[in-house]
């Protein structure tokens, strides 16, 4: 995999993110934060948010200094939104699906199959989601500052997959999620909980034969030497988001609020960031001798048609506003996806 790791090391080196405009705020305290992530180091993830944090130190004179725990230094997802929910953690970057261990109903943005592009899922985002979901996240003493951009989820194993046959064979993670649950009990396989971090050993271990995943973490982590067969199913897609701590976010001057805001960096740019490395990744890794699978329409359509019928389990799984709010999740992809339409 030394080819593997030569390519990531080069798509790291094109990777570049914008300032953001300086915004002056001083509320008189100097504040020491601690930022996490799971995201490997060097990705576009981590660039994203080592400019946020330059920028913020920048715009505030230096009253607010992150320090940043990328690649899971400080645990687990899990473990990592809980500290940040109880205040031990400020900040940092999450899966959608890692956030749903708090806020169950942020899962009905990843159901599988929701978006048929990326264009609809920027403008179901931008448009609508922001107002659907901020309410219940801020119920978990969570502020959500920005959308992430974490991509597709695909099927990586340690044998060839092309039918739900083919993964109803095998001893697959699933994540925490219950979309993710809910997807592999469609696909009649009960799936094994495992912790982001700890996939590696598992596969090593047999423990798992194979889990879905985005291309830059199967690249970036090394995967690809454990689950050599990358199956390209496009049924989960999951955004993630830039999240506080919202005892926190409230303690703060008006000031220092409008200054992490204009601190931000463009999101589309971490979008382009993330699908543009991606592609170009997917293409090196192929060429490396990862077998990756582009499945027909017909393949992608036995996928969804042996999933059709989870989406009411998965709403009964996620309890809470889950019911009220999928009719609101649909709506707006149907609005988005009707103005794309007619572009």
């Amino acid at each position: 995999m030394k080819k593997i790791t030569t390519i990531f090391t080069t798509a790291l080196i094109s990777t570049g993110l914008l300032a953001a405009s300086a915004v002056q705020a001083d509320d008189g305290m100097k504040h020491q934060w601690r930022y996490a992530s799971v995201a490997p180091p060097g990705t576009p993830w981590v660039n994203h948010g080592q400019a946020f944090r330059d920028a913020l130190f920048e715009n505030t004179d230096g009253a607010i200094d992150i320090t940043m725990y990328n690649g899971g230094q400080l645990g687990t997802e899990v473990a990592t939104l809980r500290e940040l929910s109880e205040g031990t953690i400020d900040i940092g970057a999450f899966s959608t699906a890692g956030l749903s261990s708090l806020v169950p109903e942020m899962a009905l943005a990843t159901a599988p199959y929701l978006f048929n592009s990326y264009a609809e899922v920027d403008c179901t985002y931008d448009n609508y989601l922001i107002d659907t979901f901020t309410p219940l996240v801020e119920k978990a003493n969570l502020k959500l500052i920005q959308w992430n951009e974490v991509g597709y989820t695909h099927l990586m194993t340690q044998s060839k997959v092309l039918t739900p046959d083919d993964a109803r064979a095998l001893k697959m993670r699933t994540s925490i999620s219950p979309a993710g649950r809910n997807y592999w009990k469609a696909l009649g396989n009960d799936g094994i909980y495992i912790p982001f971090m700890e996939m590696a050993s598992a596969l090593q271990t047999g423990l798992i034969q194979g889990a879905s995943m985005q291309t830059i973490p199967y690249v970036a982590m090394g995967f690809g030497q454990l689950a050599p067969h990358f199956t390209l199913t496009r049924d989960s897609h999951d955004a993630g988001a830039i999240l506080m701590n919202l005892d926190l976010w409230n303690s703060l001057s008006a000031d220092n609020q409008a200054a992490i805001m204009n601190s931000l960096q463009p999101q589309q740019n971490l979008r382009a960031g993330v699908r543009g490395m991606a592609a170009y990744l997917l293409g090196k890794a192929k060429a490396a001798g990862i077998q990756v699978y582009e499945l027909t329409d017909e393949q992608h359509g036995a996928f969804r048609t042996a999933v059709q019928d989870m989406y009411a389990p998965m709403i009964e799984d996620m309890g809470g506003d889950a019911a009220t709010l999928w009719p609101e999740v649909l709506a707006a992809r149907d609005q988005c996806r009707a103005s794309l339409t007619f572009q």
